[in-house]
Protein backbone atom coordinates (compact mmCIF):
# COMPACT_ATOMS: atom_id res chain seq x y z
CA UNK A 1 0.00 0.00 0.00
CA UNK A 2 0.92 3.76 -0.70
CA UNK A 3 -0.20 6.65 -0.10
CA UNK A 4 1.02 10.56 -1.96
CA UNK A 5 -0.15 13.98 -0.90
CA UNK A 6 -0.15 16.81 -3.05
CA UNK A 7 -0.38 20.07 -0.58
CA UNK A 8 -0.52 23.61 -1.88
CA UNK A 9 -1.13 26.47 0.37
CA UNK A 10 -1.44 30.45 0.21
CA UNK A 11 -1.70 32.96 3.22
CA UNK A 12 -2.32 36.51 2.75
CA UNK A 13 -2.38 38.80 5.69
CA UNK A 14 -3.26 42.77 5.20
CA UNK A 15 -2.74 45.30 8.21
CA UNK A 16 -3.46 49.15 9.25
CA UNK A 17 -2.10 50.11 12.43
CA UNK A 18 -2.61 53.95 13.20
CA UNK A 19 -0.65 54.71 16.85
CA UNK A 20 -1.66 58.26 18.32
CA UNK A 21 0.49 59.57 21.08
CA UNK A 22 -1.20 62.25 23.22
CA UNK A 23 1.52 62.84 26.21
CA UNK A 24 4.61 61.33 26.86
CA UNK A 25 1.97 58.87 29.56
CA UNK A 26 -0.80 58.09 27.51
CA UNK A 27 -1.02 56.70 24.16
CA UNK A 28 -3.77 55.11 21.77
CA UNK A 29 -3.53 52.37 19.23
CA UNK A 30 -6.21 51.41 16.68
CA UNK A 31 -5.89 48.95 13.69
CA UNK A 32 -7.36 46.10 12.07
CA UNK A 33 -6.02 42.75 10.54
CA UNK A 34 -7.56 40.32 7.43
CA UNK A 35 -6.19 37.35 7.07
CA UNK A 36 -6.90 34.67 4.55
CA UNK A 37 -5.94 30.71 4.18
CA UNK A 38 -6.66 28.77 1.40
CA UNK A 39 -5.25 25.78 1.03
CA UNK A 40 -5.89 22.33 -0.96
CA UNK A 41 -4.53 18.77 0.32
CA UNK A 42 -4.87 16.23 -2.42
CA UNK A 43 -5.05 12.25 -0.64
CA UNK A 44 -4.71 9.24 -2.19
CA UNK A 45 -3.94 5.98 -1.52
CA UNK A 46 -3.09 2.78 -3.50
CA UNK A 47 -3.41 -0.91 -3.15
CA UNK A 48 -0.88 -3.09 -4.80
CA UNK A 49 -3.00 -5.48 -6.26
CA UNK A 50 -2.02 -8.25 -9.29
CA UNK A 51 1.32 -6.06 -9.49
CA UNK A 52 -0.88 -2.96 -10.24
CA UNK A 53 -1.37 -0.21 -7.80
CA UNK A 54 -4.59 0.62 -7.45
CA UNK A 55 -6.78 3.78 -6.00
CA UNK A 56 -8.66 3.56 -3.00
CA UNK A 57 -11.47 5.40 -3.73
CA UNK A 58 -12.94 4.85 0.35
CA UNK A 59 -9.59 6.77 1.48
CA UNK A 60 -9.03 9.38 -0.98
CA UNK A 61 -10.49 12.82 -1.35
CA UNK A 62 -9.40 16.15 -2.09
CA UNK A 63 -9.95 18.39 0.66
CA UNK A 64 -9.81 22.22 0.54
CA UNK A 65 -10.13 24.22 3.10
CA UNK A 66 -10.51 28.08 3.14
CA UNK A 67 -10.78 30.42 6.17
CA UNK A 68 -11.12 34.25 6.78
CA UNK A 69 -10.54 36.04 9.71
CA UNK A 70 -11.21 40.01 10.16
CA UNK A 71 -10.09 41.66 13.17
CA UNK A 72 -10.45 45.32 14.38
CA UNK A 73 -8.44 46.27 18.00
CA UNK A 74 -8.15 49.00 19.99
CA UNK A 75 -5.77 49.40 23.15
CA UNK A 76 -5.47 52.90 25.22
CA UNK A 77 -1.95 52.80 27.37
CA UNK A 78 -1.18 55.05 30.05
CA UNK A 79 2.53 54.98 31.51
CA UNK A 80 3.23 56.63 34.45
CA UNK A 81 6.60 57.00 36.98
CA UNK A 82 5.06 54.23 39.36
CA UNK A 83 1.73 53.05 37.48
CA UNK A 84 1.04 51.69 34.35
CA UNK A 85 -2.44 50.88 32.42
CA UNK A 86 -3.74 48.95 29.48
CA UNK A 87 -6.99 48.08 28.48
CA UNK A 88 -7.74 46.45 24.85
CA UNK A 89 -10.42 45.14 23.23
CA UNK A 90 -10.48 43.10 19.61
CA UNK A 91 -13.31 42.00 17.85
CA UNK A 92 -12.92 39.29 14.97
CA UNK A 93 -15.14 37.62 12.62
CA UNK A 94 -14.19 34.06 11.18
CA UNK A 95 -15.09 32.47 8.02
CA UNK A 96 -13.85 28.65 7.42
CA UNK A 97 -15.43 26.91 5.14
CA UNK A 98 -14.13 23.44 3.94
CA UNK A 99 -14.72 21.23 0.82
CA UNK A 100 -14.79 17.72 0.35
CA UNK A 101 -14.56 17.24 -3.39
CA UNK A 102 -14.67 13.48 -4.06
CA UNK A 103 -17.98 13.17 -1.94
CA UNK A 104 -19.13 17.14 -2.11
CA UNK A 105 -19.68 17.39 1.66
CA UNK A 106 -19.35 21.14 2.52
CA UNK A 107 -18.82 22.60 6.15
CA UNK A 108 -18.91 26.18 6.93
CA UNK A 109 -18.51 28.08 10.20
CA UNK A 110 -19.11 31.67 10.86
CA UNK A 111 -18.50 33.12 14.46
CA UNK A 112 -17.03 37.04 15.93
CA UNK A 113 -15.85 37.04 19.26
CA UNK A 114 -15.00 39.79 21.77
CA UNK A 115 -11.41 39.63 23.28
CA UNK A 116 -10.88 42.12 26.30
CA UNK A 117 -7.67 42.48 27.54
CA UNK A 118 -6.58 44.84 30.57
CA UNK A 119 -2.79 45.17 32.36
CA UNK A 120 -1.98 47.01 35.08
CA UNK A 121 1.70 47.39 36.81
CA UNK A 122 3.40 49.30 40.00
CA UNK A 123 6.63 50.11 40.02
CA UNK A 124 8.06 50.19 43.82
CA UNK A 125 11.68 50.84 42.89
CA UNK A 126 13.65 50.84 39.49
CA UNK A 127 14.16 47.57 40.88
CA UNK A 128 11.10 45.86 42.29
CA UNK A 129 8.26 46.03 40.04
CA UNK A 130 4.10 44.13 39.76
CA UNK A 131 2.23 43.45 36.92
CA UNK A 132 -1.54 41.62 36.27
CA UNK A 133 -3.05 41.10 33.78
CA UNK A 134 -6.38 39.49 32.11
CA UNK A 135 -6.86 38.28 28.73
CA UNK A 136 -9.48 36.52 26.88
CA UNK A 137 -7.88 34.13 23.94
CA UNK A 138 -8.79 31.52 20.85
CA UNK A 139 -7.34 28.73 19.65
CA UNK A 140 -8.62 27.57 16.35
CA UNK A 141 -8.56 23.92 14.56
CA UNK A 142 -5.56 23.85 12.46
CA UNK A 143 -6.11 22.48 9.01
CA UNK A 144 -4.95 18.42 9.82
CA UNK A 145 -7.64 18.91 13.28
CA UNK A 146 -10.64 19.77 10.36
CA UNK A 147 -9.53 17.28 7.20
CA UNK A 148 -11.00 13.61 7.42
CA UNK A 149 -8.03 12.67 5.11
CA UNK A 150 -5.27 13.29 7.13
CA UNK A 151 -3.32 9.88 7.63
CA UNK A 152 -3.36 6.32 6.76
CA UNK A 153 -1.09 4.56 8.73
CA UNK A 154 -2.54 1.32 7.33
CA UNK A 155 -5.50 -0.49 6.94
CA UNK A 156 -5.78 -1.08 11.28
CA UNK A 157 -4.64 2.71 12.35
CA UNK A 158 -6.12 5.56 10.49
CA UNK A 159 -6.34 9.45 11.69
CA UNK A 160 -8.81 11.23 10.61
CA UNK A 161 -10.14 14.89 11.13
CA UNK A 162 -13.03 16.33 12.06
CA UNK A 163 -14.79 19.35 10.31
CA UNK A 164 -17.00 20.27 12.87
CA UNK A 165 -14.35 20.78 15.51
CA UNK A 166 -14.82 24.38 17.43
CA UNK A 167 -12.06 26.22 17.99
CA UNK A 168 -10.99 26.79 21.95
CA UNK A 169 -11.21 29.70 24.22
CA UNK A 170 -9.31 30.48 27.35
CA UNK A 171 -9.37 33.80 29.89
CA UNK A 172 -6.05 33.62 31.67
CA UNK A 173 -5.11 35.86 34.67
CA UNK A 174 -1.76 35.93 36.08
CA UNK A 175 -0.07 38.74 38.63
CA UNK A 176 3.96 38.39 38.26
CA UNK A 177 6.90 39.88 40.22
CA UNK A 178 10.18 41.52 38.94
CA UNK A 179 13.41 41.94 40.72
CA UNK A 180 16.13 43.34 39.34
CA UNK A 181 19.89 42.77 41.58
CA UNK A 182 22.77 44.21 39.74
CA UNK A 183 23.56 41.19 37.45
CA UNK A 184 20.49 38.98 38.14
CA UNK A 185 16.85 39.38 37.72
CA UNK A 186 13.99 36.95 39.28
CA UNK A 187 10.30 37.08 38.06
CA UNK A 188 7.73 35.28 39.64
CA UNK A 189 4.08 35.10 39.42
CA UNK A 190 1.04 32.85 39.60
CA UNK A 191 -1.54 32.51 36.68
CA UNK A 192 -4.86 30.99 36.56
CA UNK A 193 -6.09 29.66 32.69
CA UNK A 194 -9.56 28.49 32.04
CA UNK A 195 -10.67 27.12 28.51
CA UNK A 196 -13.55 25.52 26.87
CA UNK A 197 -14.47 23.44 24.33
CA UNK A 198 -11.06 21.55 25.05
CA UNK A 199 -10.10 19.50 22.23
CA UNK A 200 -8.64 15.95 22.86
CA UNK A 201 -7.93 12.77 20.85
CA UNK A 202 -10.56 10.41 20.22
CA UNK A 203 -9.86 6.63 19.36
CA UNK A 204 -13.36 4.15 17.93
CA UNK A 205 -11.89 0.63 17.60
CA UNK A 206 -14.10 -1.42 15.59
CA UNK A 207 -13.68 -4.68 13.16
CA UNK A 208 -9.96 -4.33 14.30
CA UNK A 209 -9.84 -0.87 13.21
CA UNK A 210 -8.58 2.18 15.28
CA UNK A 211 -9.75 5.19 14.28
CA UNK A 212 -8.51 8.27 15.75
CA UNK A 213 -10.06 12.02 15.35
CA UNK A 214 -10.41 15.01 17.45
CA UNK A 215 -13.51 16.08 19.25
CA UNK A 216 -14.30 19.33 21.96
CA UNK A 217 -15.60 18.22 24.93
CA UNK A 218 -15.11 20.00 28.34
CA UNK A 219 -13.56 22.20 30.50
CA UNK A 220 -10.05 22.56 31.99
CA UNK A 221 -9.04 24.45 34.96
CA UNK A 222 -5.04 25.07 35.67
CA UNK A 223 -3.36 26.95 38.18
CA UNK A 224 0.04 26.83 38.24
CA UNK A 225 3.41 28.96 39.58
CA UNK A 226 6.66 30.65 37.36
CA UNK A 227 9.37 31.44 38.00
CA UNK A 228 12.10 32.77 35.49
CA UNK A 229 15.72 33.82 36.59
CA UNK A 230 18.80 35.49 35.26
CA UNK A 231 22.34 35.77 36.00
CA UNK A 232 25.02 37.22 33.99
CA UNK A 233 28.85 37.17 36.12
CA UNK A 234 30.59 37.81 32.57
CA UNK A 235 30.26 40.53 29.69
CA UNK A 236 30.51 36.33 27.50
CA UNK A 237 28.44 34.41 29.65
CA UNK A 238 24.83 34.42 31.38
CA UNK A 239 22.76 31.97 32.90
CA UNK A 240 18.81 31.52 32.63
CA UNK A 241 16.42 29.13 34.64
CA UNK A 242 12.88 29.20 34.76
CA UNK A 243 9.92 26.56 36.71
CA UNK A 244 6.82 26.17 36.64
CA UNK A 245 4.53 24.05 38.55
CA UNK A 246 0.42 24.08 37.78
CA UNK A 247 -2.45 21.82 39.17
CA UNK A 248 -5.18 21.54 36.31
CA UNK A 249 -8.55 20.15 36.44
CA UNK A 250 -10.47 18.31 33.48
CA UNK A 251 -14.43 18.16 33.61
CA UNK A 252 -15.66 16.68 30.75
CA UNK A 253 -18.64 14.50 29.29
CA UNK A 254 -18.69 12.57 26.27
CA UNK A 255 -21.01 9.90 24.61
CA UNK A 256 -22.74 9.56 28.40
CA UNK A 257 -19.63 9.04 29.69
CA UNK A 258 -17.66 10.97 32.08
CA UNK A 259 -14.15 12.07 31.70
CA UNK A 260 -13.13 14.31 34.96
CA UNK A 261 -9.83 13.94 35.60
CA UNK A 262 -7.14 16.06 37.51
CA UNK A 263 -3.36 15.86 38.17
CA UNK A 264 -0.02 18.24 38.89
CA UNK A 265 2.43 18.41 36.44
CA UNK A 266 5.92 20.53 36.39
CA UNK A 267 8.82 21.53 34.00
CA UNK A 268 12.10 23.15 34.53
CA UNK A 269 14.91 24.21 32.54
CA UNK A 270 18.46 25.84 33.10
CA UNK A 271 20.41 27.24 30.15
CA UNK A 272 24.14 28.40 30.28
CA UNK A 273 24.40 31.26 27.05
CA UNK A 274 28.27 31.83 25.73
CA UNK A 275 28.84 35.00 23.42
CA UNK A 276 31.06 34.44 20.99
CA UNK A 277 33.28 37.05 18.17
CA UNK A 278 31.20 38.32 15.29
CA UNK A 279 28.08 37.88 17.13
CA UNK A 280 27.97 34.32 17.61
CA UNK A 281 26.42 32.95 20.67
CA UNK A 282 26.68 28.89 21.95
CA UNK A 283 23.52 27.86 24.45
Amino acid sequence: QETETEFQEANYTFKLDYTKPYSEKVTMEIGSQYVLNDVGNDYTVRNLIDDAWITNPDLTNNFEYDQKVLGVYGTGAYEGDAWGVKLGMRLENTNLKTFLTNTNEKNEQKYTNLFPSAHVSFRFTESVSLQGGYSKRVSRPGLWDLNPFFNHRNDYNIRVGNPDLKPEYTDSYEIMSIFIFGKASINSGVYHRYTTDVEENVTYFEDNVSITRPENFGTNNTTGFELNSKYSPLTWFSVLGDFNFNYYKRNGEFENEIFDFSGERWTTRMTGKFKLPKDFEIE
